[in-house]
């Protein structure tokens, strides 16, 4: 017997089996298809019994189906909760990052130069050697000089919150 002979005869009763176990005539056809090309790959000829094979392979064919598109659903429903709350928690996090900076620059501005330099050099992770190399200044004074500029950022920052 022919594969064209076999695919002729036996397509449309193997697209009814698959549609009792999908119940969609499109994904039915396509999983028939599927099916008959993987019967073509195998040594088909040496098949005692093709009927039975054609069976076995739509319920397994069909059963795969029906488990991917489960995973791809659960995939897609995590996904889009995922981003639901991604989103939500961005554009929060986003906003409220943007005001503490708007904040701390703001507080910035209004420090003298000297404090400026000093707690940005410090922040940036400079230690007090580098600092006091690039401010000119004794390496002894980085700490007093510090502790003074926090307490003009911390002074200031706390009056422009309670406005």
């Amino acid at each position: 017997m022919k594969f064209e002979e076999i695919f002729k005869s036996q397509y449309t009763y193997v697209v009814k089996y698959i549609m009792k176990i999908v119940k969609n005539q499109e994904i039915a056809e396509s999983i028939a298809q599927d099916v008959f090309i993987q019967l073509y790959k195998t040594n088909w000829k040496e098949i005692e019994n093709i009927k039975a094979w054609l069976i076995k392979t739509s319920i397994y064919s069909s059963y795969n189906h029906i488990r991917s598109e489960k995973r791809h659903e659960l995939r897609i429903e995590k996904a889009s909760l995922n981003l639901e709350t991604i989103d939500i928690q961005t554009l929060d996090d986003k906003y409220i990052k943007k005001e503490e900076i708007e904040d701390v620059r703001s507080t910035m501005n209004e420090l003298r130069e000297q404090d400026k330099k000093l707690l940005i050099l410090r922040y940036s992770g400079f230690k007090y050697k580098e600092i006091a190399e690039i401010l000119g200044v004794e390496k002894s004074s980085i700490g007093t000089m510090l502790v003074r500029a926090q307490k003009k950022f911390k002074k200031i920052h706390t009056e422009r919150k309670g406005r």
